[in-house]
């Protein structure tokens, strides 16, 4: 085991039995997890097409950028290494480029996909960075100098290696780490990497954590068979249900959080709404509904005035769900695919699957309403898009594309 100290030794920070996480946190799905974004200017007409402002190759990889004060974050392949860059996001300028570690061999089903897939973390003044053979890494944000790495969690991937995007809590970084065999959820020192908690015995997969806020101190789990409350102070495991995946589906979609409910749809049977309680001394897991027709694989729905959207697990046909009762409002008919990321801008919704075709649609629960389609990749798209001003960020398979919406009358 390694574990690499470029800092002095530092007092822990006092235990809150509250999740404080710092504004400036930004990382998978954004600050909230919940893919919805701010500071978007969405145009009252979107027009035929996009200008591409400019390009660059960044390497290979499915892990998403991740944009902070003006810079844009992303990890990637380039020959025999992992490496963290930090990007000028107006004009794709590199102001820092690191080695991170040595490229672990991908193998199996996952060769095609050699890069990293997990989502840097941008957390106060730091980056971090975790690889696909699960060695993490944090840099100082501004610099890119290392402060300080560790390989204690490669002993063990997951089939299709690390995915998971570690979240901050303030004062913990936790993250679902190793395999089948050793999986383990841990939280470490976000000053010195150091391990402060781990439960062991919960098998990895390539969902990452969330916070529930209705209950402070929660940060809900989805393991390959089970999903599990924890509480981030502690490392205490609250409750755990099951949630075994049917043959070919690796519950690889992040839990959605919608006030005291979790709602998961990534078992390969169907879609289900479980609410959490809790009484003076004991927490209750109760399914208040479930649809076995609607399901995904990879990619994560969003909630949005009470619905839920998504793309299914077959074919990515767009989807909408009653999220109070779980009934199909609608399901579309035009194939996509399966590998998608779902975005909530405010008055539009977007989804990017892996064909490269950013879809652009109202939050409409009655029908299907397409607004536009733009195609932003020559690649297939396995990252998130970033959405900033008038400009929209995508990363293929080696490049990192900045396109922006013309200059018309109308945008807001």
């Amino acid at each position: 085991m390694r574990l690499l100290f470029m800092l002095g030794s530092a007092a822990l920070l006092f235990l809150s039995m509250m999740i404080v996480p710092d504004d400036g946190d930004n990382g998978w799905r954004g600050m909230n997890r919940d893919g919805k974004v701010e500071g978007f200017s969405v145009p009252a007409t979107w027009p035929g097409m996009l200008n591409q402002d400019w390009q660059v190759p960044v390497g290979l990889g499915d892990a998403s950028p991740v944009l902070a004060d003006g810079r844009i974050y992303l990890h990637t392949k380039k020959d025999s290494s992992e490496v963290a860059l930090c990007l000028e996001a107006a004009t794709g300028k590199v102001i820092w480029e690191q080695e991170n570690n040595p490229a672990p061999e991908v193998t199996g089903g996952a060769a095609s996909h050699p890069g990293p897939r997990s989502t840097p973390l941008v957390t106060g003044n730091r980056v971090i960075n975790t690889g696909a053979g699960g060695y993490m890494t944090c840099r100082d944000a501004a610099t890119g100098a290392l402060i300080w790495e560790t390989d204690r969690y490669t002993a063990e991937v997951p089939q299709f290696f690390v995915a998971v995007s570690p979240l901050s809590t303030g004062n913990r970084i936790i993250a679902h780490m190793y395999g089948k065999e050793k999986g383990s959820i841990v939280a470490l020192d976000p000053e010195t990497g150091a391990e402060i908690w781990k439960v062991e015995g919960i098998a990895a997969t390539y969902s990452s954590p969330v916070f529930m806020p209705a209950y402070p101190d929660m940060v809900v789990v989805q393991g390959e068979t089970e999903l599990v409350g924890i509480a981030a102070a502690s490392g205490e495991v609250l409750w755990r249900t099951p949630t075994p995946g049917e043959t070919r589906f690796y519950n690889s979609s992040t839990p959605v959080i919608d006030g005291h409910s979790v709602i998961i749809a990534g078992q390969g049977s169907g879609a289900r709404s479980l609410a959490i309680g809790r009484d003076e001394a004991n927490w209750s897991v109760t399914e208040t509904w479930k649809n076995p027709a609607i399901h995904v694989s990879f990619n994560t729905p969003v909630l949005k005035e009470g619905f839920i959207y998504g793309n299914d697990a077959r074919f990515g046909y767009l989807f909408c769900v009653n999220a109070v009762t779980g009934t199909t409002a609608w399901i579309d008919t035009v194939k996509n695919n399966r590998f998608a990321a779902l975005l909530d801008l405010g008055s539009v919704l977007v989804s990017l699957p892996a064909t490269g075709q950013l879809i652009v649609f109202k939050p409409d629960s009655e029908k299907y309403s397409q607004i536009v389609r733009y195609k932003v990749a020559d690649t297939e798209v396995y990252a998130h898009p970033l959405f900033s001003g008038k400009n929209i960020y995508v990363k293929d398979k080696e490049y990192l594309t900045c396109w922006s919406l013309p200059e018309v009358p109308g945008r807001n």
